[in-house]
């Protein structure tokens, strides 16, 4: 499929101004008689359709369209136009190396409004890795300004929050959330998480478990119960570290009861998480040792 058109003056605000407000659209100046243009254009051409439909090459004969050349002051040919949401934002005169028009019209591309989203996410997710989640945080909400329903910005910046401990943050954003958000599988997860924290069960305090634990420190449901109590404190990090220590003195233990509480905050807490990037590796050299 070919993504190059050939148009006239007539046609211009069609298929350059309103379908650069979807489409990056090339606009090649071009003459029958020009040499350099016999050079240029099947490069264009070829660059363009190796895009697919991220970009779009419309030829323009001058000597046929002289209005519009004049117009956009147009002295010399080639002459190429880049045009994005009904704007020129690059041009350039004559021959050029093919690494030149590549990097235009990848630069075209990336203008696209939404197309910073892609670059943003992944700036926003490496920040999270890297444990700067204040930075990733205000990177996640301005992503929200730009795409509000997205599932995977919402989740992002949830687990910011929670890793900075807003926990009433978290609550208050995810009341205000629509339905058909609160049923994306990753929010359901952080949701999930939020009622487990500190959540009102049989479980003595944390202290009393510590005591008992301090006086009789061989008891498997102690420690289970320990690690749960950490867990649902936030204590994240101790909580992954108690169960992999009992997981490694007896994995078969209560129907792998640990290796299960462990792989469900790891589904809680997603696989970005640091923590549980760490914990999956001790536990992966744990069961494979």
């Amino acid at each position: 499929m070919s993504f190059v058109i050939d148009i006239n003056q007539d046609q211009f605000v069609d298929q350059v101004i309103e379908k650069s407000k979807t489409t990056p659209v090339i606009v090649d100046f071009w003459a029958p008689w020009c040499g350099p243009c016999k050079q240029l254009t099947p490069t264009l051409e070829n660059l363009v359709n190796k895009k697919n439909g991220k970009v779009i090459l419309a030829k323009i004969n001058v000597d046929e369209n002289q209005g519009i050349a004049a117009q956009l002051n147009i002295q010399s040919i080639p002459t190429v136009y880049g045009f994005v949401d009904g704007k020129p934002i690059d041009a350039f005169q004559g021959a050029q190396p093919e690494s030149k028009i590549e990097a235009m019209i990848d630069k075209l591309i990336d203008n696209m409004p939404g197309n910073e989203i892609p670059k943003l996410l992944e700036d926003a997710e490496q920040l999270f890795k890297d444990l700067k989640y204040e930075d990733a945080q205000k990177i996640y909400e301005n992503l929200i300004s730009l795409d509000p329903g997205n599932p995977k910005i919402i989740s992002g910046l949830l687990r910011c929050m929670v890793q900075l401990k807003k926990f009433n943050d978290v609550q208050e954003f995810m009341n205000s959330l629509d339905e058909s958000i609160l049923s994306d599988p990753e929010i359901i997860k952080i949701k999930k998480f939020l009622e487990n924290l500190n959540k009102e069960d049989d479980l003595s305090s944390l202290g009393d478990i510590e005591n008992k634990l301090n006086a009789d420190p061989n008891n498997k449901d102690l420690r289970f119960e320990y690690s749960k109590k950490l867990l649902q404190s936030n204590e994240i990090e101790k909580g992954f570290n108690a169960l992999l220590l009992l997981y490694n003195d007896d994995p078969k233990w209560n129907e792998e009861a640990a290796k299960k509480k462990l792989l469900e905050y790891f589904d809680m807490l997603g696989f970005n998480d640091p923590n549980v990037i760490e914990a999956r590796k001790k536990l992966s050299s744990l069961m494979f040792k």
